[in-house]
């Protein structure tokens, strides 16, 4: 159950997501509350988001009650489900009117057993509903059993009147349900959330894969046209460093790689971050831009990144014969000629047309390609199709796994001297002096660089400017500064690193510093602050 002892004890950059779910318990008190679809990639922090709001809701409010259920594929039976749905959330009930989180945490209880905890808490309601539950299941109507559980909130509002915020994780994996003692599927079964979906007193939260709620709640039905959606985007920058660094510090490890050397790869998904920095914890001390490579490398060959996404293409392709026509489609797409495989698969990758499509759909069930109106794309999320390129090289082109490290190491890298301009680099010692020796460095830049004098000028009030309002917070704590000065095409940027972290400028030197670059940005990195000036020179610039 997602109490304390069950959530991360960093979570950061998902107070405004935390707010608007918050919102729907309120919202919920005045029978004014819609339910909510809220998607998002794999990994990307849904159900430790969900699990932070169960907590918020049990432990800040009174109003409404809270209830969290993660659909688990272990249980295909309705019968199965039914008796762990509305059990747990009889159990959940009686903790939140009890305050007594214990409850939750000791074990899961028997209809029997919580019938003797309701009559002793005087929730003569619970003792009642869990006798009418007893009764059908003994009737062996499952679809009956089925409807009356997932209304279970519903009648607790209607027999005491305190709203119900119903938080269900995973919910795409109830298509997985069957009749009792049957081995069809029962893809439909989930309709009958509707109506419960719908009693503004009781709304839903509902999580999963977003290729697959979209299919459930829009192509196969139209439920979803009356639930707000909530699509839970990558973390920013800022908290992917800040997460990277917290778990540096958890596992005892320290970090000389430059975090724009490969942050942007994670796509501020919590799952690739915590992953690398495990496996960097069994291997090394200390993360380097070179070593930091070989962990990422051997993770997505032969890692837990590696199992974890393998793992998961099976689920999808059960057929063995279509493991590598899927492979090929895949090098297809990022080889930007889906077109041909689409005219002619029985040529480009040995399938017949119906064949394809019935991949197609199951690579995008599996949310691992992003298909439009009319266009199929790989899915924006540069690790997994890493691994796609390592499957490939391994399964197709019957590369050893030395060569396919190389291989893929070699593309990270030449993308990354692509990403570099011109640069200087200068440590500058941290002294009551150290604004000359950048604004002299600078000056000799502009020079190299072919920056106008009057331009130089400008720029070098600023910096003088920086270098005072820097040295004030840093006083003696600092040894030295990081000063990088770059120029790509027609735009000069200056990087100044201080070890103070969240090094924030007051508004009037951040004013002055502004009347003469364009820009100024601070980022948080792994030692400190990163602080970035920005110049864009006119269009009739020449560079050396």
């Amino acid at each position: 159950m997602p109490l304390k002892e069950f959530t991360s004890t960093i979570f950061s950059g998902r107070s405004s997501e935390l707010d608007v779910l918050q919102r729907i318990a309120s919202q919920a008190a005045s029978g004014d509350a819609s339910s909510v679809i809220l998607s998002g990639k794999r990994g990307i922090g849904k159900t430790e988001l969900l699990k932070h709001l169960f907590n918020k809701l049990f432990n800040d409010q009174k109003d409404t009650t809270p209830f969290f259920y993660t659909i688990k594929t272990a249980f295909t039976s309705v019968n199965s489900f039914s008796k762990d749905y509305f059990c747990n959330f009889i159990l959940q009930y009686l903790a939140f009117q009890g305050k007594a989180p214990s409850l939750i945490n000791a074990s899961i209880y028997s209809p029997e057993d919580l019938r003797d905890i309701a009559n002793k808490s005087g929730a003569q309601w619970a003792v009642d509903i869990i006798d009418d539950y007893l009764q059908i299941r003994e009737g062996g109507d499952m679809l009956k059993l089925f409807s009356f559980v997932i209304s279970a909130p519903y009648k607790s509002y209607l027999n005491t009147g305190i709203p119900v915020v119903v938080i269900i994780d995973d919910f795409h994996k109830i298509r997985k349900l069957s009749e009792l003692n049957s081995g069809n599927e029962s893809k439909e079964i989930w309709t009958l959330f509707e109506n419960s979906i719908d009693f503004r007193y009781t709304p839903h939260i509902l999580a999963g894969l977003r290729a697959e709620l979209r299919k459930m709640f829009f192509e196969e039905t139209s439920i979803g046209v009356r639930l707000e959606i909530l699509n839970l985007e990558g973390l920013s920058r800022h908290d992917s460093i800040e997460l990277f660094r917290y778990l540096c510090e958890k596992y005892a490890l320290s970090c000389e790689a430059e975090f724009s050397g490969f942050i942007g790869l994670f796509g501020g998904n919590p799952f690739y971050i915590k992953t690398i920095v495990q496996a960097a914890r069994q291997s090394v001390k200390t993360i380097t831009d070179d070593n930091f490579w070989e962990i990422y490398i051997r993770e997505i060959t032969e890692g837990k990144i590696y199992t974890y996404w393998t793992s998961i293409l099976k689920a999808y392709i059960r057929r063995f014969d279509l493991i590598k026509p899927s492979l090929k489609f895949f090098y297809h797409l990022w080889s930007n000629s889906v077109d041909d495989v689409l005219a002619n698969p029985s040529e480009k990758i040995s399938l017949q047309r119906e064949e394809l499509d019935n991949i197609i759909e199951l690579l995008h069930r599996s949310d691992t390609i992003e298909m439009g109106f009319s266009t199929i794309e790989l899915s924006c999320d540069e690790i997994f199709n890493d691994v796609i390129k390592g499957l490939y090289y391994r399964e197709i082109q019957k590369e050893p796994l030395d060569r396919i490290k190389d291989l893929i190491a070699g593309d990270r890298r030449r993308c990354i001297k692509l990403a570099e301009a011109p640069s200087f680099n200068i440590t500058i010692p941290s002294t009551p002096k150290a604004e000359l020796v950048a604004v002299k460095s600078l000056e000799h830049i502009a020079q190299y660089f072919n920056i106008p004098l009057e331009t130089t000028g400008k720029l070098q009030v600023a910096l003088v400017e920086l270098f005072s309002g820097v040295h004030a917070k840093n006083g003696s704590s600092a040894k030295s500064y990081q000063v990088k000065c770059s120029l790509r095409e027609n735009i000069f940027s200056m990087e100044v690193i201080t070890s103070q972290r969240d090094f924030v400028m007051t508004d009037e030197d951040s004013i002055h510093i502004r009347s003469y670059f364009d820009d100024i940005r601070f980022e948080s990195i792994m030692n400190g602050t990163r602080i970035i000036l920005v110049k864009k020179l006119k269009e009739n610039f020449a560079a050396a």
